[in-house]
């Protein structure tokens, strides 16, 4: 994996010939260490997406089966229970309302924990979001290892430990700071779609490697995961700590205001524990303010919290494809790996190649040309949804499947122009305001996405793409919103080559 990254990440570090070789070794140090982390980590998770879709239904189908045969005297009114309504519904409910609460400590304290990167280091709040999560995945297990005894929905209560951190969206927030905080406007997109291509990578390699697992069990492949999982947070703890490069991107921009900064740390020192309370209250103010007064931020937000919507119908794809064609999860579960095909193609080919020529014919660079590409990819997601929601057959549905794909570049692309709409220093807080936007999403999505899901079971085979058709809607308002962004010069560019040519 390393020797593959060198070669792909070259080009990115010689953008500027006059960075010092450290900062070049730095930005290729936190590159590799990045992606072998995703790689490894994503690859327990994708792991175990359709085993734990398949350990829980058997959870439920073994439990209703039993209340029939003790209601019934042993009839069964449906050839194949495991694909009745009442199951199929209970298993949307359970995996909607369990993301739903993982989203919870997300929402509360992924700002906190933000500002605390942004004072504290990066590395620390990681870790602590590392922690969270390992210890809530091992909770979800046990409940399935233990159902006879605890009840499937005691699941969760996995969110309880996501406390410890933040969970995944501060987790995610604070890598993608540490790439934002080394890597200069122009790179960034590179750099991030890099990353986004190792976890695509992850979900093509993992995807039929657990199919295959299951043959033994769905179990066999979800315990294994979380070793995979714990196996991947390893290469975290070798990252440096990039705190001091975001306050070196600010001090080129302001370093009196810098100072001034400074000072105030010094008197905070000896400040009593009650006026250190009020004085993070009120720096809590003014770290969030900028937020609300950018109307292009503002939008960004919304947009961020439509889109992530959408990710919970994908969490319902292998239910919607099981139950409409009768496939086993096992089949359905090779629609990811054909998903992550074509976006690593899309990361690795067609978004770079047009990135180069609208840099070379265009003059498309930076922020604007993230907003064109956000736009572009928006619009495909639209219609990849839309066919997926419609497709009365598995070929088309797969058609929709490879153009939702292509469209999967918006979060990167989006990611990268809201983060050029604010200051260096601002960015630990942004994208926790973003992880609060997401996890807001998906704390709605979840319970919206489960019974639009039973509504359509219980409407026919034709209306079972319900939370599709919904999440292709969604992407409407995103569109519109990313189009009404209104973009200014270069900011932070302008004034690196300022410092560059110093």
């Amino acid at each position: 994996m390393v020797t593959n990254m060198h070669p792909e990440t070259e080009p990115l570090l010689a953008l500027d010939p006059t960075i010092s070789p450290t900062r070049k070794s730095k930005k290729l140090v936190i590159l590799i260490v990045c992606a072998i982390f995703l790689l490894s980590a994503e690859f327990g998770f994708f792991m175990s997406t359709a085993p734990q879709t398949a350990v829980f239904e058997d959870i439920i189908c073994r439990n209703y089966q039993a209340d029939l045969h003790r209601t019934r005297n042993g009839t069964l009114p449906d050839p194949n229970p495991c694909k009745s309504e009442a199951v199929q519904g209970e298993l949307a409910i359970i995996i909607g309302y369990k993301d739903t609460f993982d989203t919870l400590p997300s929402i509360l304290l992924s700002l906190p924990y933000g500002i605390l990167s942004d004072h504290w280091g990066r590395r620390p709040v990681l870790y602590l979001s590392m922690l969270g999560i390992i210890l809530s995945e091992f909770w979800v297990r046990i409940v399935c290892l233990w159902s006879t005894v605890i009840p499937l929905r005691m699941v969760w209560l996995s969110s309880v430990f996501r406390i410890i951190g933040g969970g995944d969206a501060v987790l995610t927030a604070i890598a993608l700071v540490i790439v934002a905080d080394v890597f200069s406007e122009d790179e960034r997109s590179t750099a991030l779609f890099r990353l986004q291509s190792c976890i695509v990578l992850a979900e093509i390699l993992a995807t039929p490697l657990s199919a295959y697992m299951m043959t033994f069990g769905p179990m066999f492949p979800y315990l294994v995961s979380i070793g995979l999982i714990l196996v991947g947070s390893i290469p975290a703890l070798f990252l440096p700590e990039t705190l001091e490069d975001a306050k070196a991107k600010q001090s080129l921009q302001n370093n009196s205001e810098q100072r001034d900064e400074n000072g105030q740390s010094e008197q905070n020192a000896n400040k009593s524990p009650l006026e250190e309370l009020k004085r993070q209250v009120r720096e809590f103010k003014v770290s969030t303010r900028f937020i609300w007064s950018d109307t292009n931020v503002c939008l960004m937000i919304l947009v961020f919290f439509v889109t992530v919507m959408t990710r919970q119908s994908t969490n319902l794809l292998l239910q919607y494809v099981s139950k409409k064609f009768d496939w086993s999860i096992a089949r359905a579960s090779l629609l990811i790996s054909l998903r992550g095909i074509f976006s690593m193609a899309t990361f690795m080919v067609l978004m770079p190649a047009l990135t180069f020529l609208g840099a070379k014919y265009l003059n498309l660079h930076g922020k604007r040309s993230d907003h064109v590409m956000s736009k572009g990819s928006g619009i495909i997601s639209v219609i990849g949804f839309a066919a997926i929601a419609l497709a009365p057959t598995p070929a088309i549905l797969i058609f929709g499947q490879i153009v939702l794909s292509m469209g999967m570049a918006f979060a990167v692309n989006s990611r990268s122009l809201a983060t050029s709409l604010v200051l260096p220093d601002h960015v630990g807080t942004l994208y926790s305001a973003l992880a609060i936007t997401q996890s807001a999403g998906m704390l709605v999505a979840g319970p919206l996405f489960a019974n639009l899901f039973r509504l359509g079971m219980h409407l026919g085979n034709a209306w079972m793409g319900l939370p599709f058709l919904q999440a292709s809607l969604f992407f409407v308002i995103a569109v519109v919103a990313v189009w009404r962004i209104r973009l200014g010069p270069s900011r932070i560019s302008d004034e690196e080559q300022e410092s560059s040519a110093e």
